[in-house]
């Protein structure tokens, strides 16, 4: 079902999912072995402004018990009968989840993905927790204008997950800050491992951020961007062509439009407790 209130589109899964039960038992351990990255089917962000190789460390495994790293996972997803996977974080409140819109929606066709699984802390083997989805909701821009600018969404999930969230910012000055971005890239451990970057963040065109130097390639989309206090999310890891050549990470700039579609997505979660 889909209701468009400002700009919002809002996705009831009970009609197009599975019930959380069958979806736990879709997912065995082969079937996420073998789900594949999501941004090897996506168009390339035109129009974005290279720049100066910053310094930016390599990908080093995260500790998962550690903040902000315990509230990250990966997420599963099937859409036009495919496996995918991508990366994601409870933020604000424990049964809300942030990913990135083209994890949850095909830019192209519009088809909204289903049996979503977030597995906290995934291992390869083991998980912290697996959460099923309630609801999605994104920008009704994602699909219209086809841009990195509005790759964000948040999901409500079925439960309540038993991690501290993340917290988030908006209309944050990023330029200079360091920050770390964790995900599941599947050039390192084969996406069996958490992994995350430390770098300083510039602007990009596009009104995207830019974390120069990355070495994450597809399958981290979705992670978030996390400052130093190591509890506070300002961006995402985005998807453009820096996800299948090392160079630059981007990010969409967190501003009033996050915080609505934030403030939306928690009004739901409400209604679903």
């Amino acid at each position: 079902m889909n209701n468009n209130l400002s700009n919002v589109n809002t996705y009831e899964l009970g009609d197009l999912d599975l019930t959380p039960e069958q979806i736990l038992s879709y997912w065995t351990p082969e079937r996420k072995q073998n789900a594949i990255d999501i941004e090897e089917f996506l168009e390339p962000e035109v129009g974005l402004v290279e720049g100066e190789n910053a310094v930016t460390t390599d990908p080093k495994e995260a500790d998962l018990s550690q903040r902000p790293f315990e509230a990250g996972g990966k997420l599963f997803f099937t859409l036009d009968n495919k496996d995918f996977v991508g990366s994601a974080s409870i933020v604000g409140q424990s049964n809300i989840l942030l990913t990135a819109a083209h994890c949850i929606q095909d830019s192209k066709t519009g088809d909204i993905a289903d049996n979503f699984l977030f597995s906290r802390c995934y291992t390869g083997e083991l998980s912290s927790e697996d959460i099923t989805f309630k609801k999605v909701v994104l920008k009704e821009n994602w699909v219209k204008e086809k841009s990195r600018r509005w790759d964000y969404a948040f999901a409500v999930l079925s439960k309540n997950s038993n991690v501290k969230p993340l917290q988030y910012a908006v209309n944050t000055d990023l330029i200079n800050k360091t920050v770390n971005a964790f995900g599941y890239p599947g050039n390192f451990f084969e996406g069996a491992q958490m992994v995350f970057i430390n770098g300083s963040v510039s602007k990009s065109g596009n009104n995207l951020w830019r974390l120069p130097g990355n070495k994450m390639l597809t399958g981290c989309s979705g992670g978030p961007w996390v400052l130093e206090d190591n509890e506070t999310v300002v961006g995402l890891n985005g998807a453009s062509t820096t996800l299948k050549t090392p160079n630059v990470l981007l990010s969409p700039i967190f501003d009033s439009e996050f915080e609505s579609l934030y403030q939306y997505t928690e009004s739901l979660a409400k209604e679903s407790e």
